[in-house]
């Protein structure tokens, strides 16, 4: 499958997904229809399956309308009654895109009550160079080196989010998150664990501007467990830095995103 990150709004991802095989696809979070129908043109996209939508918030789920009008015939998957869709889904919920996309939602509950994570793995026994085997979707709970904010949720549901159910995920899925947050993230987690290699590493990417600078797509299930301080939780060195020794990994969730809300610890790249 082929995955075209789409710039929307200031710092949003919309994405364009590709079954190759069959040249038809989906889009998700499309908040500006036009861009992302742009995307699918210049990728070839020859036919529109549906779209799925990551979570309520109106920089993701305010598309839908449009996408509605445009494709009536198509699905629009959510995981709660948003603004517009017609194929509600829950965890464990499956469907395929086109001949070789499986697609399996898991609930990632925290920074709204709704938000769903969509993997995706293309069953093929091996891709094409430029094209990607697993993905995972994640809206606003995931982003390279960082997490949403506990909007709807509480630290457990975060923890759980995170470190139970996304990184249950084979370590080489692509991290596709819904903004470009990583360089306030990285500040953050340098700022806790400023000695950490992972962390120095996607810092000098950062200043080398890999990638041209976008960072979604990038990174794996793998990395995030390394330079993400909120898959470290139960890292002794974190615990000790913000002061949750003994207090377990929920506490240390809800301290380090205390403190990342309010601009503390951010260290300077």
């Amino acid at each position: 499958m082929k995955v075209i990150p789409v710039p929307v709004r200031d710092d949003n991802y919309a994405y364009v997904v590709v079954d190759t095989p069959s040249n038809s696809g989906v889009f998700i979070d499309p908040f500006t229809l036009s861009k992302v129908q742009s995307a699918a043109s210049s990728a070839g996209l020859s036919s529109v399956q549906g779209c799925i939508t990551t979570h309520h918030h109106q920089d993701h789920s305010g598309g839908n309308g449009d996408f509605a009008k445009a494709y009536p015939k198509a699905t629009i998957w959510a995981g709660s009654d948003t603004p517009v869709m017609n194929e509600l889904v829950k965890d464990g919920s499956t469907f395929d895109i086109g001949e070789s996309i499986k697609v399996k939602c898991y609930a990632t509950p925290c920074h709204t009550q709704d938000s769903i994570a969509f993997f995706l793995e293309d069953k093929r026994d091996s891709v094409p160079e430029g094209e990607v085997k697993r993905a995972v979707f994640t809206g606003d709970t995931l982003f390279i080196s960082g997490c949403g904010r506990f909007f709807e949720g509480t630290p457990e549901q975060m923890h759980t989010s995170l470190n139970k159910t996304l990184a249950s995920l084979p370590g080489d899925t692509v991290v596709m998150c819904g903004h470009e947050y990583t360089r306030s993230n990285v500040a953050f987690s340098a700022g806790v664990l400023p000695d950490r290699p992972a962390i120095q590493s996607l810092a000098e990417d950062l200043r080398n501007k890999r990638n041209n600078g976008v960072t979604t797509g990038v990174y794996t299930i793998a990395d995030e467990k390394k330079h993400n301080v909120f898959m470290l939780v139960g890292d002794a060195e974190v615990q000790k830095k913000v002061g949750t020794e003994g207090k377990g990994e929920i506490e240390t969730m809800k301290v380090l995103r205390e403190l990342k809300n309010a601009g503390k610890m951010m260290a300077q790249l």
